[in-house]
């Protein structure tokens, strides 16, 4: 069971940490990243760690992908914002988890690459958005999720040290950076961290 005793605030990743909600990111993007040919995980990862906006710019100026940066946006729009208010499930133990952080009186807030419109309606689906302070976006942040800048205003939403913030995301390469910021970290999903002070497949498994 997971000590909440050591934590003074959490920082929590949504997509594939908190909502299941990756498989429909693959689906939204097959047909652009079959435009944009065959990428390495860094390119991947870039495009997925950036705001959605600069995601979809990425796509169609450097890879070609669509008629317009505009038009790409629309694609994902058309298809994830409804998965996320009608459809999306949480991840295993993920709610539960949240909420007895919550019950402990420890503040919250999530950190995601996807825009608010998805956190919110996704995490109302849930039942646990009045669960965190603040939803924290690329998009609105202007920085990705490999820049410190969008770590800085979550600790900052939090108003506690960053030394006693514990940040969960199932990607690797987010870990990195929230360790190297000094965050406490868990990597929770079926891709390890060799950084991560905790590696769970699940949020269950703190509970």
């Amino acid at each position: 069971m997971f000590d909440f005793t050591m934590a003074d605030g959490f920082i929590f990743d949504c997509d594939g940490t908190l909502l299941d909600t990756l498989n429909a990111w693959d689906e939204a993007e097959r047909d652009l990243f079959a435009q944009a040919g065959e990428l390495t995980q860094a390119q991947e990862d870039e495009i997925h760690a950036a705001p959605i906006e600069q995601a979809a710019a990425i796509l169609h100026e450097r890879y070609g992908v669509g008629e317009s940066a505009e038009g790409v946006l629309a694609h994902l729009d058309g298809y994830l914002l409804p998965h996320y208010r009608d459809i999306s499930v949480p991840m295993e133990g993920a709610i539960e988890f949240v909420r007895a952080v919550h019950e402990c009186g420890i503040p919250c807030v999530v950190v995601s690459s996807s825009p608010r419109r998805y956190l919110a309606a996704g995490l109302e689906r849930a039942g646990v958005l009045d669960c965190f302070k603040e939803l924290v976006s690329t998009d609105e942040a202007g920085a990705s999720k490999q820049d410190f800048k969008i770590y800085e205003v979550a600790v900052r939403e939090l108003g506690c040290d960053a030394a006693r913030v514990w940040a969960v995301d199932d990607a690797p390469y987010a870990i990195a950076v929230m360790h190297e910021f000094g965050l406490k970290t868990i990597c929770a999903g079926q891709r390890k961290s060799d950084v991560a002070d905790i590696n769970v497949e699940t949020l269950e498994e703190l509970l």
